[in-house]
């Protein structure tokens, strides 16, 4: 049986230590505090199964009080209260706001040792049924430790794009494309897809077409020999031989020039590769999955996009559909990043101002999550450390949201996506690594678009 961690908190330093001794013993980890105020502290920092509280602290608060605030910050810690008094009140309440068992003082070791292992074995049972429940869950939180990220939402939509990668992981061979804008997560659910498929035990390689050179490209992904060319000095393996027994995931896969769109193809086709300067060829066995933000059949029409590619990339598509159109999200995502940053920054959770809600689901979000994210690390920068409220986000929502309406013009996506970089220097001063992460993609990604678009910096933030 898994060990549980125990709470012991009385004002005599001699029971704390003897219990301590005796329950560290039978195989507990046993976490001690002689005031409230340290008992607190260690519910705060450390997850307790079990908390042994002592009704009466002399100048302190009482036990129902400490009870009360237990369960409230942490429901799922069972509490065992210990009092001197036989007052049946105090029973009574002590169950009533959640307590699970009661001992009378004076007790001995073994009544205690009674109450607590009664209590644990109810513990390792909720903890059974609640693995039940995590697997029937959109995500369960084994499979967001491995992805190293969370996904949060309630709203229809994200749940069903939730539901369609726990659906295609079940195949670990499906190749699948992810669509959405920019700081939508496309990156986090192609991790779900890879950790929550046979593949999970091997590696993930995440790859972003814009960031590479193009005349680099095919050695990046193919790997190469000593020799094939100038620069290689070694034998290299390329992002196919990396991936193998995993996944690859190519980023912005739309940006992937058309001269190594063939080769892709080809490779995924055979699951084989050559590299650079060799004849010899390479067996892979890989998962690819996709992802752009752009109009993939816009692109085979200008024949900017193979099309056979396109149908080999695209045997399941998950669309991730932008912040804006689907609002009920940001309020779930508003408390989790503040809890999360505070928490990190080891920063007390401020309150947050009745208006920022509304106030924040007026703004368009053209950066999506990730914006939201980076506005709220900023905002805790700003903030007296007590309330968060919209001027501690430094927009002014009402103007930015009737601006943005009034500047796009067209539904053209280069347009829009030349408008929406000049916007984010603008706002950042001409600060290409912050301007990136406002639009939530890379500086090289950035760079790789302002040259696109023949964006001249200076003149955008003059």
């Amino acid at each position: 049986m898994e060990s549980l961690n125990v709470l012991v908190l009385d004002d005599e330093v001699g029971i704390t230590e003897k219990l301590e001794r005796h329950l560290t013993r039978k195989g507990f980890t046993v976490f001690t505090a002689n005031r409230t105020s340290e008992a607190f502290e260690i519910v705060r920092k450390h997850s307790i199964d079990i908390a042994l509280l002592d009704f009466m602290i002399p100048n302190d608060l009482n036990g129902i009080e400490v009870l009360k605030r237990i369960k409230a910050a942490h429901p799922a810690t069972e509490v065992i209260m210990v009092s001197g008094q036989e007052d049946i009140d105090i029973v009574i309440e002590a169950q009533r706001q959640g307590a699970i068992d009661f001992v009378r003082k004076p007790f001995n070791f073994h009544e205690i040792l009674f109450a607590i292992e009664r209590t644990g074995k109810y513990v390792h049972l909720l903890n059974k049924l609640q693995t039940v429940e995590d697997q029937k869950s959109l995500i369960s939180r084994e499979l967001e430790n491995m992805i190293e990220r969370d996904f949060i939402g309630t709203s229809p939509v994200i749940k069903k794009v939730v539901d369609m990668a726990m659906r295609v992981a079940r195949d670990k061979d499906a190749s699948v494309l992810i669509t959405g804008e920019n700081g939508t997560g496309k990156e986090i659910i192609a991790r779900i897809i890879h950790y929550a498929s046979e593949r999970k035990k091997k590696i993930f390689v995440p790859v972003n077409s814009t960031a590479i050179p193009d005349t680099l490209i095919e050695s990046e992904f193919f790997g190469h020999k000593k020799g094939a060319f100038t620069d290689a000095k070694e034998d290299k393996k390329g992002f196919f031989e990396m991936a193998n027994g995993g996944t690859l995931f190519l980023d912005e896969i739309a940006d992937m020039p058309f001269s190594i769109q063939a080769k892709l193809l080809r490779a995924m086709e055979e699951r084989k590769i050559t590299r650079l300067g060799s004849s010899v060829e390479i067996a892979v066995d890989i998962r690819i999955i996709s992802a752009t933000n752009k109009d993939i059949e816009k692109l085979i029409e200008e024949e900017k996009f193979r099309l056979d590619l396109y149908h080999r990339i695209n045997t399941f598509i998950i669309n991730i559909p932008p912040l804006r159109k689907r609002p009920e999200d940001i309020e779930p995502l508003l408390n989790h990043f503040v809890t999360d940053l505070c928490h990190k920054k080891k920063l007390t959770v401020p309150e947050l101002d009745k208006n920022l809600i509304a106030q924040l689901k007026r703004y368009p979000f053209p950066g999506n999550v990730r914006e939201l994210r980076n506005m709220v690390e900023r905002a805790l920068i700003l903030s007296d450390g007590k309330t968060l409220s919209p001027d501690d986000f430094a927009l002014k929502f009402d103007e930015g949201h009737q601006e943005q309406k009034q500047s796009f013009t067209s539904l053209n996506l280069d347009q829009n996506e030349k408008l929406l970089i000049e916007t984010a220097l603008r706002e950042t001063g001409g600060n290409q690594i912050k301007a990136g992460e406002l639009l939530g993609i890379s500086r090289d990604a950035l760079k790789h678009r302002i040259k696109k678009h023949g964006i001249t910096i200076q003149r955008v933030i003059e």
